[in-house]
């Protein structure tokens, strides 16, 4: 696949998203119908090694190819970028570890948890992994998991670490019963004592710091100069500009008919109704051209193998959780305005303001974490998060 055919590959899908999208919600998990059809239009291989038969495309393509299936269904676009950008991740691994999960089947996919909430010992064999993950997006259409846990070690940094485990050493617990994207079956993973061979295993400080064996491995690829925490965040962000896009679409096809009730006058003549379209579209305007341009950016600056300062990342930061605020704005200004149509379950417009307002917790996505963080470096203070 080339970078300029995939908005049309992922188009393709939306309508059939869209019609799945309620019963999405309801199985609170990414369906196994839309599994096999982004399988089969290969957007899981976005950002995958060309070595294990990715397309090994700019990151721009993620944020493209989820906002724009994101129009449909968040929680697909969601579980789209999830799974996609594990595929990168695994490209941060020792190639025998790469070999392990897609040597048999390079379309296996991962779900993850990096938060350090599980337990790590140095047994024989390798280190012992224990514990329990919470919010493993995709984990059913996964057959293994990556998982965050802190090494026991003398030096002054936590030797934090992501495990690779495959499915017959851990269980789902199926507790995924949420508000908004309940469709991405972010179900918690339980593991009881999995021993993880070295290789399987790569420390996070040094992926966030861009030294992690794969990108030795992949030295000559531009993709694996992306920054850990940059990539993660635009991957984790597209669907929110499909959501607004998608309820903004809805909206529009509703007030063009819509009768104020109790009133001879159509909501299509209302002038507040022209001004919160006038706004809306600039918003979503204004959000795709700074990612666009955040994003033709670190393509050009990979290739040009520059060096990424803490300010170009905060940057980054900042306009992609401002940028998902904006959109989150968006869909709470339309389903406000949607009148008590906008509050069914079948409406498209209260499904992505509770899903964009979803997003906005995540803890890498936090509007005000990436304002602060901007702020922060600028004032000369260094970032308080890794995750930048």
């Amino acid at each position: 696949m080339k970078l300029e055919e995939v908005v049309s590959t992922a188009r393709s899908l939306v309508p059939a998203a869209a019609e799945r999208a309620e019963q999405t919600e309801e199985a609170r998990r990414l369906l196994p119908e839309a599994e096999r059809e982004i399988r089969e239009a290969g957007l899981f291989k976005l950002v995958q090694p060309k070595r294990f038969g990715g397309f090994e495309l700019d990151p721009v393509s993620v944020v493209r190819a989820t906002s724009e299936l994101a129009r449909g269904c968040g929680s697909t676009g969601w579980c789209l970028g999830i799974l996609a950008i594990h595929n990168w991740m695994l490209g941060l691994y020792q190639e025998q570890a790469q070999e392990d999960v897609w040597g048999e089947n390079p379309d296996t996919l991962m779900a993850a948890s990096f938060a350090p909430t599980g337990k790590a010992e140095r047994v024989e064999g390798g280190i012992r992994v224990s514990g329990r993950w919470s919010f493993a997006s995709g984990c059913d259409a996964s057959s293994w998991m990556m998982v965050g846990a802190v090494v026991p070690s003398e030096g002054p940094i936590p030797d934090l670490r992501m495990f690779l485990v495959p499915e017959a050493e851990y269980r789902i617990d199926d507790n995924w019963h949420v508000s908004g994207l309940a469709g991405t079956g972010s179900k918690d993973i339980v593991i009881d004592g999995a021993i993880v061979p070295e290789h399987r295993a790569i420390s996070l400080i040094d992926a966030f710091n861009g030294h992690s064996p794969g990108q030795e491995l992949y030295a000559d690829s531009p993709l694996y100069r992306v920054p850990f925490g940059t990539m993660l965040l635009f991957a984790l962000a597209g669907p929110a500009l499909g959501l607004a896009r998608g309820a903004y679409s809805a909206f529009i096809e509703r007030s063009k008919v819509r009768q104020i009730t109790y009133s001879a006058e159509k909501v299509s003549e209302q002038t507040p109704v022209h001004v919160l379209i006038g706004e809306a579209t600039y918003q979503m305007d204004a959000v795709d051209l700074l990612w666009e341009r955040d994003l033709a950016e670190i393509s050009r600056l990979t290739r040009e193998k520059h060096e990424f300062t803490m300010a170009e990342r905060a940057r980054y930061k900042r306009d992609v959780g401002l940028g998902l605020r904006a959109c989150q704005e968006v869909t709470a200004k339309l389903a406000a305005a949607s009148g008590a149509h906008g509050i069914f379950k079948s409406s498209p417009i209260q499904r992505a303001f509770r899903d964009a307002q979803a997003m906005t917790t995540h803890a890498a996505l936090d509007p005000l974490q990436g304002a602060a963080t901007m702020g922060r470096v600028e004032l000369g203070l260094g970032p308080n998060t890794a995750l930048v």
